[in-house]
Formats: C-alpha cells, sequence, structure tokens
C-alpha cells in the first residue's frame, strides 16, 4: 500500500468518526443538523472534521512510516536544542560576556574612587 493510499484510507476512517460524533453530539443536545435554519453550520462543522481528520492521517502516517525506517526516516528538529550553544544569539551572548569581562580587568581600581 502506497503512502498516498494509506492517508486516503485514514482520513475517510477519521472523518466518518467524526461525523459519528458530531451527529450523536448534536442529536444528544436536542439539535436537528438537517434543519434548514442550522443546516450551513453544521456544514462548516463537516468541513472542518475533514480538515482535522486529513491532518491526523499525515501524522499517523508519518508515525507509521518512522516506525517502518527506524531512526534515519526522521527528520532533524531545528528547535529542539534551542539551549545549546551553536545558536547564533548564543555565540553573540558569550562574545559580549568576553568583551564586558575583558573591559572590567583593563579599568583601573583608582577611576572607580573618582567616581563616588
Amino acid at each position: 500500500m502506497t503512502r498516498r493510499t494509506r492517508i486516503i484510507l485514514l482520513s475517510l476512517g477519521g472523518f466518518a468518526i467524526c461525523c459519528a460524533l458530531i451527529l450523536g453530539t448534536a442529536y444528544s443536545q436536542g439539535a436537528d443538523p438537517f434543519h434548514p435554519r442550522s443546516r450551513h453550520i453544521w456544514g462548516a462543522s463537516l468541513l472542518a472534521a475533514a480538515y482535522a481528520s486529513f491532518r491526523g492521517a499525515m501524522m499517523l502516517d508519518r508515525m507509521l512510516h518512522w516506525n517502518k525506517h527506524g531512526k534515519a526516516a526522521r527528520p532533524k528538529l531545528r528547535g529542539m536544542g534551542v539551549l545549546k550553544s551553536d545558536h547564533a544569539i548564543n555565540r553573540r551572548m558569550a562574545a559580549r560576556r568576553e568583551r564586558v569581562a575583558a573591559a572590567q580587568e583593563k579599568s583601573d581600581p583608582t577611576e572607580e574612587n573618582k567616581r563616588d
């Protein structure tokens, strides 16, 4: 089965579940989703369910693909290592700290007394 076919099948299954949940919730609250005055809002909820099921199917397919092909298929997540020292802001801050420390070492202790 190709990935595209698997995504379509997962989407259809998820959409069927979402439709059942939407209709079940509507009828349990005493609303009629097929009434002419409220038909458009329930149609919009079905569009949202279609989108959510498609996105969910894509994520589930990625997870299944990763499990099948191991760690080599997983993408490198760049945003997960924000606190590592190889980022530009961390390098600039380290250079600034060094400049401040060097400037503090250069300054005379007599100049500090003159200011007071």
